[in-house]
């Protein structure tokens, strides 16, 4: 099953998304996130699909926004001015204080494009990111959502937004300073330098780098790895993990004691339990 601009394979119970428009370099508009978003639903809903592997149509991954898009929207809505007696953090602060006393559902204060960050984030089944060449703005923060980050020799990355004078409004202001420390997010937002694949891998963004030819083949074999395994401990792993960025390890360790009663009762772990006496490789279903 695949669409115009999201082009779908599985692969033995590996779910490939590749975002494909090669004319824009797989730059992601409202089309092709709807595409997206109906794939990321059948990927959940579906028990024979266990692991996830995002790419890109060669020579990119995703190079942001539909830039096109957005300069017409500019042009549509014409100029307003910021006053210069208030600093831009007072005039952020009123209009975060205009967004909570709002009666907007969460869901819609996220607009267009920007909620594809999030979907991957909260994707119950693991996710891999193989980045096969450019992850640009939007792109990087699409690569940053996904658990796990492959990159090619080719890849590149970079926080572009300051260029076009934006903020990076795509979760990656959420995601950076976890992964990499406050002091590299600032240089890279600040700067919107474009970064090698070796120096992403030295700053602890990507997990590993190939030569571009062996990407699919060695992140594949990652994902197979992965979707044979106890997928539903998974998914209580990542919750907790994502938990843990908020809270304090006595807090941590209270939310691991329901997590492990429920990882008691599953399939999966009678048939781990089972293998290990039994001295076999387990069989785990993802139940």
């Amino acid at each position: 099953m695949s669409g115009t601009y999201i082009k779908s394979d599985n692969d033995h119970g590996v779910l490939i998304l590749t975002m494909h428009d090669p004319k824009t370099r797989n730059a992601i508009g409202l089309d092709m996130m709807e595409e997206l978003e109906e794939e990321l639903d059948r990927f959940e809903s579906s028990p024979d699909l266990r692991a996830l592997v995002l790419t890109g149509s060669d020579p990119s991954f995703c190079s942001g926004a539909n830039v096109k898009t957005m300069n017409e929207d500019n042009e549509s809505a014409g100029t307003t001015t910021l006053p210069d007696s208030e600093s831009p953090w007072d005039i952020l602060n009123q209009a975060w204080d205009k967004q909570s006393s709002s009666n907007s559902r969460p869901r819609d204060l996220i607009e267009g494009v920007r909620y594809v960050p999030l979907r991957l984030h909260n994707l119950q089944k693991p996710s891999i990111a193989a980045v096969n060449g450019s992850a640009i703005g939007l792109g990087m923060g699409i690569a940053l959502s996904c658990d796990i980050r492959f990159a090619s020799e080719n890849a590149r990355f970079s926080e572009m937004f300051v260029r076009r004078g934006l903020i990076p409004a795509d979760g990656s202001c959420w995601q950076l300073p976890r992964m990499i420390g406050l002091g590299k997010t600032f240089m890279l937002q600040y700067t919107g330098d474009i970064l090698s694949a070796p120096e992403s891998l030295e700053l602890g963004i990507v997990n590993k780098v190939t030569d571009h030819d062996q990407l699919m083949e060695e992140t594949l074999k990652l994902a197979h790895r992965i979707a044979s395994g106890a997928t539903y401990s998974m998914a209580l792993i990542k919750k907790l993990i994502h938990e843990s960025l908020n809270t304090g390890l006595e807090e941590s360790l209270k939310l691991a004691g329901p997590a492990q009663d429920i990882a008691r009762q599953t399939m999966d772990h009678k048939e781990g339990v089972k293998a290990f006496v039994e001295k076999r490789k387990p069989n785990f279903t993802g139940r």
